[in-house]
């Protein structure tokens, strides 16, 4: 490498797919804004190759108003979607107002949230279930109002 500059190092190294495709993502990698690693993850969730662990993903990065913003204007987001991306935004967001035990798994407490739309839980059925329809109540949702839940 000796006597040759870095700009005509990369050069060389584009004029090859692998090298060109490896050279891009350790500059994004490296220099990528903010906005372009999001676009990625987006991207990435809807890409067949991110199987199923895509869910636990998206549950973590809804909390971000970024990826909410990116997941909601991507083109295949259909307005069910959208509603159920904002509901799981303020969920993740919120403030635990209770936890309610689960009656058929032993040792499980679901979570019961203040949102700014009124109550959600972390539960199964509220989030793929009630989250797309205002006012739903799943029943940790009714035991807490009805003072049953542990704070």
């Amino acid at each position: 490498m000796e006597g040759i500059s870095i700009e005509a190092f990369a050069d060389e190294l584009e004029k090859t797919a692998f090298f060109k495709d490896l050279w891009r993502r350790f500059v994004t990698g490296i220099f990528g804004t903010d906005k372009e690693k999001q676009k990625k993850r987006v991207d990435y969730f809807y890409s067949p190759r991110a199987g199923p662990d895509k869910w636990t993903k998206f549950d973590n990065n809804i909390k971000s108003p970024e990826y909410l913003a990116q997941v909601t204007t991507h083109k295949k987001a259909d307005p069910k979607f959208v509603q159920f991306a904002h509901s799981m935004h303020s969920l993740a967001n919120a403030q635990t107002v209770g936890k309610v035990q689960s009656e058929r798994l032993p040792g499980k407490t679901y979570e019961v949230r203040k949102t700014p739309s009124g109550f959600g839980c972390t539960c199964p059925d509220w989030k793929y279930v009630g989250s797309t329809k205002p006012g739903y109540e799943c029943k940790h949702i009714r035991a807490h109002k009805m003072g049953k839940a542990k704070v």
